[in-house]
This record gives structure tokens, sequence and C-alpha cells, in this order.
């Protein structure tokens, strides 16, 4: 019988590549556990590998181990967050654990989807994929089947129960421990949530606005074309009390599931020359596909690119400057929390 797993692909996404560009699922761990078949084993060396950290840090890792060298069958469902698109990717265990080269773990996977907005689930699910495990099996409410439909079909059905509690969850780590585990990224939760708020509020036109507001708050002064055709120009802005100071900026915005594609990147570049700016912005809340992505370096002086991430970072960073109606719509609140010194690094 199938299962559901979650992999995450390191803490800062540096195992991503290898996941898109090869079908590897790499877990940061040089030791080889090819012999270790049991939690026991494998926690035994992580026990000599890392004998600096504490037991429950070692323990949470020995289980997360175990379950993608020894339990995680071919044939099984992973879900995996990509840091750098803030997308999610569903695929299929396609063989057995091995040793890379640089004595990493690697799985073997083959992806039905990848760039899945995270806004394809609904919360409950959204609050099970905020485990920081990097590799847990997910059972709740129907999981597996709501994951393969949106890979089928891009629609979460949910599980036909009533809305999930809003305490926290809990996730079996399946790792032969009876207590389960409770370590969730709680920021990125939270994140989702106001994802979703925004995603239901700030639809088309209103979105560029929400940007433009942004902007006003980052110090801007800007003006926004009309909805309808804009020649590739969403918002201009520039310093100074008449928008007249460097840097000007030329801005296109997309908005929903559209993932900025490399026509409208040329697209911005070309406005950005047309309109004798300095520099350009693209924004996309459903991220930029590769061939975007990659020119990031070469265009760095150029354009930046706002993605999901980048989109809030800049919210929360003006979200006292903002205008009433807009923190009327997404009332927000800091809260402060203590990192726990035994969460996993993955």
């Amino acid at each position: 019988m199938k299962r559901l797993w979650l992999v995450r692909l390191g803490r800062h996404g540096e195992n991503e590549d290898a996941a898109l560009e090869q079908g590897l699922l790499v877990m940061n761990n040089a030791q080889d556990m090819s012999q270790a078949k049991t939690r026991e084993a494998i926690l035994e060396i992580i026990e000599t590998m890392m004998p600096e950290a504490k037991p429950r840090r070692q323990a949470l890792l020995a289980g997360s181990t175990h379950n993608f060298v020894n339990v995680v069958e071919v044939g099984d469902v992973v879900v995996s967050p990509f840091k750098s698109s803030a997308t999610l990717g569903i695929g299929e265990v396609t063989g057995p654990y091995r040793r890379l080269e640089d004595g990493r773990a690697a799985r073997p996977v083959r992806w039905f989807r990848t760039e899945v907005p995270r806004g394809s689930f609904q919360q409950d699910l959204l609050f099970s994929f905020g485990a920081v495990l990097t590799d847990c099996e997910i059972k709740r409410n129907d999981a597996l089947n709501r994951v393969l439909a949106v890979a089928k079909d891009g629609k979460d059905p949910g599980d036909g129960m009533a809305p999930a509690p809003r305490g926290p969850l809990q996730l079996t780590e399946d790792a032969g421990e009876d207590d389960a585990s409770e370590n969730f990224d709680l920021e990125e939760i939270a994140r989702d949530q106001i994802v979703r708020r925004i995603s239901s509020i700030f639809a088309g036109h209103d979105f560029t606005r929400l940007i433009d507001a942004i902007l006003i708050a980052q110090g801007y002064v800007t003006h926004v074309s009309p909805p309808g055709p804009d020649a590739g120009i969403d918002i201009v802005a520039g310093r100074g009390s008449l928008g007249f100071e460097p840097p000007r900026l030329v801005v296109q915005v997309k908005s929903g599931d559209i993932v900025a594609d490399h026509p409208t990147l040329q697209s911005l570049i070309g406005a950005v020359h047309d309109a004798q700016a300095d520099q350009g912005l693209l924004v996309s809340w459903s991220g930029f596909k590769p061939t975007v992505r990659r020119r990031i370096n070469e265009l760095f002086f150029r354009v930046r690119l706002w993605d999901r991430e980048e989109i809030l970072d800049a919210f929360f960073a003006v979200y006292d400057r903002l205008p009433e109606h807009i923190r009327a719509e997404l009332p927000l609140r800091r809260t402060w929390t203590l990192v726990p010194q035994d969460e996993e690094e993955g």
C-alpha cells in the first residue's frame, strides 16, 4: 500500500537542484547507512557523527534517516517543498537508498508535478507540510488521495470532514516510537495562512494595488497603469518628491496561478529600456520558471525578482506604514517564539 512522505530538500533548499535536474531526493548525511537496517543502528552512527548534539535532536535525525533509508518504499508518494520558488513538488520514489560520491544519502524520484502552488492545498494539509522533520509520513485526513488529486488536476478535494482544529496537529514519525512528533515550522504555517488570505482578497488588479502600496511604503512615488493592456508596465516608481530621482523602476506584476516565464522577463527588460528607467522589478505571486531563475545573477544589477516569499518579506517590513484599509483586510500581529535548539537541520 502506498504511503505519503514529506521529504525536505535542505534547510536552505541546497538539494533542490539535485531533485529537479537529476531526479534525486538527497539528505545532508555523509555517513554510509547501507548496513544500518534499524533505527537503533542509525542512532548509533549519528551519536558518533554528532556527539555534541542533544539526545532529542539525535533521536529526531535518526528517525528521519531511518525513514528515508529503510522505511520509504519504491512506489511511495513524496511531497517536497521548494524554497527557491515557494512551491511544492509531488512525485514517486523509484528506487532504493544509495550513497552518492560525496557521501550523501539519496533516493531516485519521478516527479508527477513540480511548481505546485501551496494554495492548491487546504489549510489542514499545509499544516502537515509544516513539519520540520526532513522525512516523515503524512497520514491525516486522507492526505495521500488528496495529494494525488492535486497532482492530477491541481485541486485539493478535501477529506469531506469538518474544518481542521486550530490547535497543533500531530504527525507520526513511524520510526519505532509510540509518541508522535509535534515539531512544526510555525513561521511557515503562519505564512501559509497569510498567503491564503492574500490570494482570496487581492486578485487581479487588486494585487497590483497591493504591490503599489508596498512600494509607496518603501518611499517610492508611483503610478499604476489602469486595468487592461499595459505594454509590460503595471507600475512605474521613482524616488524624490516627484518620483524623478533614481532608482527609477518599471514593475510588472503577475497574480494568481500565473508562473512568470522567460518572455515575460524579456518584455520587462524591453519596457525598462523604452521607459528609460534604471531597473525593473518582476513580481510573480506563483513564482518563476527555471529559465527565469537561471538569469538572476546575470541580471542582478538590472532586474529584481519578487516571488511569494520576497513579497511577504517586503509586506511584513512595511506593514505598519501600509494604508489602513489594507491593514484592516489583513490584520496581523508580531509574535516572537524561541526556536528549539534540537530542531532538525535537514
